[in-house]
């Protein structure tokens, strides 16, 4: 393993020569060894930023760890869910114990799958010799191709180790840098050695001739399956047939979004559902949305309709009931978060709602956001707008996980959810209180009397083995391993799932000190209500 030395010499000033003569002494090279950086150890985020510690794998099986990240889904539908798993593989650290490359080619694959291109390519950079893993490299290639970074994905693939039957997706590769930079023999030849190894596609030998510069009568519709078919696509001007972001993968979307020469709505399609996947940030979508020429009309995604009604006007009635509008269209958790994120500033700036229905949506928004201050403002706005106490019910819940459940305030709170629950709420409002519980509010007499009275009912049970092998993780004190087992065991979100596995995920999170991450599940379930 290669090591850097870092030395620090001490200058020393020449003592005038005196009788005695006294010799001067070098003081001693001070030395430190650093470790080089691998696919384990490497990180994109600081403790600051959300990192773990670096010994979240030290008591997991590296095979369990392989196994568990390949069950982490492409799409995430709990935005809770999203940050804890994106905390968890942007997290650097010291290996699993025992044969960990597998495992580490998953950590790079789920990176991949969700899309964090900049991130993933930052760490592949520092991944040291993994990045000649052919599999981390070609990761690696499809992040530098949804970053518009051609030479560096072409580079990748070049590095890697890949034997004597390099993978399709390295050869593909080849054509294509080959193909743009205007060298159709060694395209040829790449489109060559993935015939001979069983790996033609008549689309791809179609697009790199015609990015090469020799197109077929009838060249194929453009693809945006994947990014490297994707910045292929841009490369040969081919053109999208309808449906053309059906089979995106999110780095396709990002490598999409990003392109200034991609064609329109197509662009604007790409970016909203690249930032729904948590791809792209506010500001950075916001950007390319805006950018979309006004001619374009149609096909729009709907928080570019409403931007550009909140930049005619901003602050005014007419853009509150665009933003509402967009709230009110997203159903899903994650659809919901996403949109309040986007407009989280724009709802500031109202200076009313349109209605006391558009006034709970600002207000959950709000919440969902984490926003503590502009919760506490529309929740009382919600309230003097005049909406119903029944419905104000969860938000209070939700502010006050907000604010802290430890304490008197929890138990407060446990009350007021009781007391707003209506003649009809009971089940829900137990739901609530046993999340309420579970966060660690203190509970008293009246709370249990309520719980044996009403019982929360409604949601899918978690998976059983998923649930068991959370709570073995906690038990352990397994960090990395518990926090992806919540995130398996949500499924597709923690808002579909009944109280007890809500409990059984909030329980486990607070066990492995993800307090902040518990907190999150807790909000997204109350704010979802509880589920049929």
């Amino acid at each position: 393993m290669v090591y850097r030395s870092l030395a620090i010499g001490l200058l020393m000033s020449a003592a005038p020569v005196c009788a005695s003569a006294q010799q001067t002494v070098a003081a001693p090279i001070e030395q430190t060894q650093l470790r080089e950086l691998d696919a384990w150890s490497v990180s994109a985020i600081s403790a600051q930023q959300g990192a773990l510690p670096s010994d979240l794998w030290n008591r997991s099986e590296p095979a369990f760890v392989a196994a568990l990240m390949d069950r982490l889904p492409a799409t995430y539908e709990s935005p809770a869910a999203y940050i804890l798993a994106r905390r968890v593989l942007l997290s650097g650290g010291d290996a699993p114990r025992g044969d960990a490359s597998a495992a580490a080619r998953e950590r790079f694959e789920a990176l991949g799958k969700m899309g964090a291109a900049d991130e993933l390519a930052q760490m592949a950079a520092g991944s040291g010799r993994g990045l000649t893993d052919p599999q981390i490299a070609q990761y690696a290639a499809q992040a530098e191709l949804a970053r518009g970074r051609r030479p560096e994905a072409c580079a990748r693939g070049r590095n890697a180790t890949a034997g004597e039957t390099p993978p399709p997706f390295l050869l593909r590769l080849r054509a294509y840098c080959a193909a743009v930079t205007g060298d159709r023999p060694a395209a040829q030849l790449a489109l060559e050695l993935a015939r001979a190894n069983n790996a033609e596609d008549a689309w791809y030998t179609g697009a790199v001739n015609a990015a090469a510069g020799a197109p077929s009568a009838r060249p194929p519709a453009a693809r945006y399956d994947n990014s490297l078919a994707t910045q292929l696509s841009l490369a040969a001007q081919l053109r999208p047939g309808p449906n053309a972001l059906n089979e995106s993968s999110t780095l396709a979307l990002v490598a999409l979004a990003r392109a200034e020469n991609a064609p329109q709505p197509q662009r604007a399609q790409a970016a909203a559902l690249a930032y729904r996947r948590g791809a792209l940030s506010v500001q950075e979508t916001r950007t390319i949305l805006l950018a979309t020429p006004a001619e374009i009309a149609s096909a729009l995604p709907p928080i570019l309709v409403a931007l550009r009604q909140v930049q005619a006007a901003p602050g005014s009635l007419a853009a509150a009931s665009a933003i509402a509008g967009v709230l009110r269209q997203s159903a899903a958790p994650a659809d919901f978060a996403a949109a309040a994120r986007f407009f989280k500033d724009d709802i500031a700036a109202l200076q009313s709602a349109p209605d006391a229905a558009a006034a709970l949506l600002f207000a959950r928004a709000a919440l969902v956001s984490a926003d503590t201050q502009l919760s506490q403002r529309l929740v009382a706005s919600a309230r003097q707008a005049g909406a119903d106490e029944a419905a104000l019910a969860p938000l209070d819940a939700a502010l006050a996980v907000l604010v802290g459940v430890r304490n008197d305030n929890g138990t407060q709170a446990m009350h007021r959810r009781i007391d707003g629950a209506g003649a009809r709420g009971g089940p829900a409002a137990a739901r609530d209180v046993a999340i309420l519980a579970a966060l660690g509010a203190p509970v008293d007499a009246q709370v249990q009397t309520f719980l044996l009275a009403n019982a929360p009912a409604g949601g899918t049970r978690a998976n059983a083995g998923a649930m068991l092998a959370l709570q073995n993780a906690a038990d352990r004190g397994a960090l990395g391993e518990g926090a992806l087992l919540a995130v398996v065991a949500s499924g597709d979100g923690v808002a579909r799932l009944d109280a007890d596995s809500v409990d059984g995920i909030i329980r486990s999170l607070r066990a492995l000190r993800l307090e902040n991450d518990a907190r999150r599940f807790a909000i997204e379930a109350i704010l979802a209500g509880a589920p049929s």
